[in-house]
């Protein structure tokens, strides 16, 4: 159980060479060392995520000769930033106070430097950043205090919130009330068929007609007599009035089922087989592995029963209820939300949750429920980057592994390197992700003596 060893305001008598960058004891060397790597992965990373969404917007040429270079390099400059002044933070907060203490290791020198640095990103991403920074303090929040022993994980707590989640998007789904980027989203994965039939007319006004095209599997089908006369009967089932869909209620279900499934197995094993390619070209029968992987069905049968179940729920509410209403959205979307048992993860619940946080938000603002709180993103970011960091240097543990990952690759492992003995006295768990490490100290810069059977390989860390 991780506890703080000592209160608050114990002093921490080290230097920033001891405790921080143990890799050189200067601290503008340090400084620039990881101004340098984050720079590169920066590149690497907005460049990779820049280019992908370009291609999928099929932005023009236009956009990859004058936006992509400009968002590239203010992203770039934005993590490049932040990084930086975090070790700079780090060192200058500790020469100004003139020791560390339990925030001033680095939830303070995170949060100036993360401050300064949300200044410097595109308005248009700020909220982005903001959102997915809170999604990661949430969890890192949540890892802390269970470790602490002062909360009890409440079982598939990520499933309950999920579902609550899900009913209130579906339900301002059928109202027609969500964003139109989330709308839209919506209407892909579950269909247009449960949108209000005003909405659902205007929606069809606007396209245009799209030549039918039938792919291998659907000709094997039509070919089919008995698969066929299957098919046909399940679309000349009975629907209610109300329901908007063509065929029958039982048609419309299994379709959503079915289609989604494919989705999401399609999905899932792109990325495995991507994941793995590096195994496949030493091992070929790695490829069959990666497709049959389970996570691939598991995906296809979260997503797959998310559609059926909200489908189902809805037709069968008209059934009883002999009228539609958009309440049968929110009971739909609670239900349907349990298909995440198939597929768990604290990622997407977390995020479905905030995000319908900020939607709900927006909407009292409109209505003047809520007041407007100016510059809520770049609170909400520095506050949560700095929960995060805090938790990187202290208690590394806690946070979620691919993140704990993405730090290390971003600081070129500087994150790895950091002397967590150091703080065993006063935070006793804060070397357990690496209890033995001891770095290669330069004996000229301190009195440290390297404890027994320590070893200065961070492999493990790294791993």
């Amino acid at each position: 159980m991780a506890v703080l060893g000592k209160p608050l305001t114990s002093k921490i008598t080290c230097t920033c060479y001891e405790l921080g960058h143990t890799w050189t004891p200067s601290c503008k060397k340090a400084s620039l060392d990881v101004m340098l790597e984050v720079f590169k992965q920066a590149v690497k990373v907005y460049g990779s995520l820049y280019a992908i969404a370009g291609i999928i917007q099929r932005k023009n040429k236009d956009y990859f000769l004058k936006s992509f270079p400009a968002q590239l390099a203010r992203s770039t400059i934005f993590l490049t930033t932040n990084g930086t002044l975090f070790i700079t933070f780090f060192c200058l907060w500790r020469k100004l106070i003139g020791h560390f203490y339990y925030l001033s290791i680095s939830f303070v020198p995170a949060l100036t430097a993360s401050y300064v640095a949300i200044l410097l990103e595109r308005k248009s991403r700020r909220g982005l950043l903001a959102l997915y920074m809170a999604n990661i303090a949430t969890e890192t929040l949540y890892r802390m205090v269970v470790a602490r022993g002062w909360f009890k994980p409440v079982p598939h707590g990520e499933v309950i919130l999920f579902s609550i989640a899900s009913a209130g998007y579906l339900y301002l789904f059928r109202k027609n009330s969500l964003p139109k980027s989330i709308l839209s989203t919506f209407s892909k994965l579950i269909g247009k068929d449960e949108l209000p039939s005003t909405a659902l007319s205007e929606e069809t006004e606007k396209q245009e007609p799209v030549p039918v095209r039938q792919n291998g599997f659907q000709q094997q089908i039509k070919q089919n007599k008995s698969i066929q006369t299957v098919v046909r009967w399940l679309k000349d089932q009975s629907k209610h009035r109300l329901c908007q869909h063509k065929n029958s209620c039982i048609y419309y279900t299994l379709k959503g089922l079915l289609r989604n499934f494919c989705i999401g197995y399609g999905i899932q094993g792109v990325v495995k087989v991507l994941g793995s390619l590096t195994k496949i070209v030493r091992t070929p029968s790695a490829l069959l592995q990666a497709i049959k992987h389970k996570d691939n069905f598991n995906l296809g049968a979260f997503l797959g029963c998310f559609v059926a179940i909200f489908r189902s729920v809805n037709c069968l509410l008209r059934w009883l209820r002999d009228k539609d209403d958009s309440l049968h959205g929110m009971v739909a979307g609670f239900l349907a939300g349990w298909s995440m048992l198939w597929y768990k993860s604290q990622t997407i619940a977390l995020y479905a949750a905030f995000k319908l946080a900020e939607i709900l938000y927006f909407k009292g603002i409109s209505k003047g429920l809520v007041p407007y709180i100016k510059c809520a993103d770049i609170i909400i970011y520095s506050l949560s980057t700095a929960l995060v960091f805090h938790a990187a240097v202290v208690e590394p543990h806690n946070l979620r592994p691919a993140y704990w990952r993405f730090l290390l690759n971003v600081t070129g492992n500087k994150f790895a390197m950091m002397n967590r003995q150091i703080l065993v006295p006063h935070l006793p768990n804060a070397a357990n992700i690496q209890p033995n490490y001891w770095p290669d100290y330069d004996l000229l810069h301190t009195n440290l003596v390297k404890p027994p059977n320590a070893t200065s390989v961070i492999k493990s860390v790294i791993s």
